[in-house]
């Protein structure tokens, strides 16, 4: 069965075992002594909870602080190899994976041609054959698989990680993703929307990130949005908030798309819509690295189509920031490297929006869109089999297990 349940969402008592293992996989206590002084807990105490998380073989001890006087304090870290997660992005043109450990540490990383038109059930048995060579090609015990992240170019229901109604790779719609990995495995399976994996890379890891609101949009093949708002990510109601890219607008629809309006944006300035309209003018236009190539190649009539999807994206996503009013906006995916694309979208944004929307309002692109899915599906699988909930679970379970076999 999938897994519905989400152990990241649940509150655990302050000082459990799992929230001692929070304080040290943020590093704001790596010793024994600074838990012992942040929850107000006796050394006996905090010694039972890291001795359990020891024996789990999750933390690891070693080395020493500096010195308050007395015994030199010992160093607490999370055991990185106690196990690993991996993020799949099974995309229209590429099927990426990645491998890392528990620290977040990415150890390798793979490009493989897509899945083409394979249905769910195979595809998702070719993904696992490929997880197992991931592991292999890494090194690393494939018996400490502890969880998996899947990215999706599509809405998202959740959290029941199904597909609705994918612009591409439409033999996946109200396909059950969990589930069929449920037939390989009985790790955690999260499945993502894409834009929402964007959106979780760049969220601030700080404690006070309450301040972190933005939009993250991803211009690739499609257009997507997340929504992060009080330093957490806003799926709505099941799943759906961010997709601004059916919105119609002015424009000719130059490609079909499942939303049935006759001229959204998602038909009219994605990547998509783009590749369709140079191909039509006799540009070769295979992938997006394309689009961006002939953008810098500075032909007018190249620069024009980018203006004038920029301008339309800019348009409709201006009214998302006058309702939202995020402090910034952050462009992803490949098309987010396409300057005349990106300057029309920031153009368009400052002289849309109202002025209390703009007066603040940073407008920038992410570090590496190339990896950024991959780290935003790592982060939250991390967030979820490491959760504290689900470290007290375990530790729960370890001890009634030793008590019977006593």
């Amino acid at each position: 069965m999938g897994m519905t349940m989400m152990y990241r969402d649940q509150e655990v008592a302050a000082g459990s075992i799992g929230d001692v293992f929070r304080l040290v996989r943020s590093k704001s206590a790596t010793s024994r002594s600074s838990i012992a002084r942040t929850f107000g807990l006796s050394p006996s105490t905090v010694g039972l909870r890291v001795d359990a998380l020891q024996r789990l073989g999750l933390v690891a001890e070693d080395g020493e602080h500096e010195s308050r006087g007395g015994r030199r304090a010992r160093n607490l870290q999370v055991a990185a190899a106690a196990g690993f997660v991996v993020a799949v992005e099974p995309g229209v043109r590429l099927l990426k994976l990645a491998i890392a450990d528990l620290s977040g540490t990415v150890l390798h990383s793979v490009r493989l041609p897509a899945l083409a038109d394979q249905p769910p059930v195979e595809a998702v048995a070719t993904i696992w054959a490929e997880v197992a060579k991931l592991f292999q090609a890494a090194g690393v015990p494939f018996d400490r698989l502890r969880g998996i992240a899947v990215g999706l170019p599509a809405p998202v229901e959740y959290p029941s990680g199904r597909v609705v109604l994918p612009s591409f790779m439409q033999t996946w719609s109200d396909a059950k993703v969990p589930d069929l990995f449920a037939a390989h495995t009985d790790v955690p399976v999260l499945v993502e929307n894409d834009a929402n994996l964007v959106a979780i890379s760049e969220m601030s890891e700080a404690e006070d990130s309450h301040n972190d609101y933005f939009l993250a949009v991803l211009l690739g093949r499609r257009i997507g949005s997340g929504l992060v708002a009080d330093g957490k990510l806003l799926r709505g109601f099941n799943g759906a908030a961010g997709e601004f890219s059916h919105t119609p607008v002015a424009g000719p629809s130059v490609i079909s798309c499942v939303c049935s309006l006759e001229s959204c944006l998602e038909s009219v300035a994605s990547g998509a819509a783009i590749a369709a309209r140079l191909s039509e003018l006799g540009y070769s236009v295979d992938i997006p690295s394309d689009i961006i190539a002939l953008g810098r190649s500075g032909d007018p009539r190249v620069l024009s189509i980018l203006r004038e999807a920029g301008a339309q994206i800019g348009t409709v996503l201006a009214s998302s920031v006058n309702f939202f009013n995020p402090r910034r906006v952050v462009l992803g995916g490949a098309l987010s490297q396409s300057a005349p694309l990106a300057a029309a979208i920031r153009a368009e944004l400052f002289q849309k929006c109202l002025p209390v929307a703009a007066q603040d309002l940073d407008v920038s692109a992410v570090a590496d869109p190339d990896t950024a899915g991959a780290r935003g599906a790592l982060r939250l699988l991390l967030d979820e089999v490491l959760a504290p909930a689900r470290i007290d679970e375990l530790a729960r379970v370890a001890l009634e297990e030793s008590a019977q076999s006593a």
